[in-house]
């Protein structure tokens, strides 16, 4: 992994571009595309920037992905720009929103790879598919998110 500095949370204004949740680095650290080509399961937040309910839902997000990833599979990302593919910075992230075509925020996308291909992908847009996710996927693995 990179030797990028380590984020307790992605912010608004963070650089633009994915992040990936290293829980023995006790945080987000900047990533590459090419670090998401791994076989499993990913859980890939998309947040804009000037997105008022991401904002709500990072009161969420964070702490639950701090108390979920010991124990889950998965691995969490997030991807932010300031308005989906049109504006941002990072064309690796803006690829991503085009490439999964994600064009709500807040949106949660489910991917599983296996041999180097999307075997599976589920998308939870909005504010309450994206909370009805977290909270879905903290009660199957008995862990409490508030």
């Amino acid at each position: 992994m990179p030797s990028e500095p380590v984020l307790r949370a992605v912010e608004p204004t963070s650089p633009h571009g994915i992040y990936l949740y290293l829980p023995e680095r006790g945080g987000w650290v900047r990533v590459s595309r090419r670090d998401l080509e791994g076989d499993g399961v990913y859980a890939v937040y998309f947040s804009n920037s000037g997105c008022g309910a991401c904002r709500l839902f990072d009161s969420i997000w964070y702490p639950s992905v701090e108390k979920l990833a010991a124990r889950a599979s998965a691995r969490f990302v997030v991807v932010l720009c300031e308005y989906f593919a049109g504006r941002c910075e990072s064309e690796e992230a803006s690829g991503m929103f085009r490439e999964l075509g994600v064009k709500v925020s807040p949106t949660i996308v489910v991917l599983k790879r296996s041999n180097a291909k999307v075997v599976k992908l589920l998308k939870y847009e909005g504010f309450a598919s994206s909370l009805a996710f977290v909270v879905a996927y903290a009660s199957a693995l008995g862990v409490t998110t508030g």
